[in-house]
């Protein structure tokens, strides 16, 4: 039964228009990363192909090796701010010197320090689970800047529907947002090119 549920779900905001269009970066970073590869091998791979770095491990980038990844057009860069070392103003470089994706996965950076980093240029998908954010610091990041909103933990369809009219892109992880089927189908009602589900 819950399956039939998910699929008529899904079903619905394919049927509606297309599913929201996450960075390249996106699956690939929140469930791997990128141990078992050299700086060099990365820029070596990127002179023929694309690449997708992860940077999901403290200190095993330096803050120059990455910014000369971000000048590679080839190569797109996904940094987890709970697993790497960054301050506010490295990530604040990085993101001047080319886009990145920065998974928000922990609470250790403020509101205002988030804005800053995505008008600097990159490019945040914040997990809800570990973020440490509120609703209010959610909507204050949005009018700033819109990001990718992963819900992965119990959240709330108004908090979800006010995200989706400031241009957030909301996916949600149908077995942890405690969320109904009703509630699923209402947000993405509100905009179904920024609405996403995933099981």
């Amino acid at each position: 039964m819950k399956v039939l549920s998910l699929l008529s779900i899904l079903s619905f905001i394919v049927s509606t228009q297309a599913m929201a269009a996450l960075p390249p970066q996106f699956s690939e970073c929140l469930f791997g990363d990128s141990a078992s590869v050299s700086t060099q091998d990365v820029k070596d791979i990127a002179q023929v192909s694309k690449v997708t770095y992860c940077q999901n491990q403290i200190g095993l980038t330096n803050k120059s090796d990455t910014m000369d990844m971000l000048k590679n057009k080839n190569i797109q860069v996904g940094i987890s701010l709970a697993k790497t070392n960054y301050s506010r103003e490295d990530l604040i470089d990085l993101a001047k010197t080319g886009s990145y994706v920065l998974y928000v996965d922990s609470s250790k950076l403020t509101k205002e320090y988030l804005i800053d980093i995505a008008k600097a240029g990159a490019q945040l998908v914040v997990v809800s689970a570990t973020a440490g954010l509120s609703a209010s610091d959610l909507r204050d990041i949005a009018r700033a800047k819109p990001f990718v909103y992963n819900v992965n933990s119990a959240s709330q369809k108004e908090d979800l529907k006010s995200l989706v009219d400031l241009g957030v892109q909301v996916v949600i992880r149908s077995s942890q947002a405690g969320l109904s089927k009703e509630d699923i189908v209402e947000v993405a009602k509100a905009n179904s090119d920024l609405v996403s589900v995933m099981p």
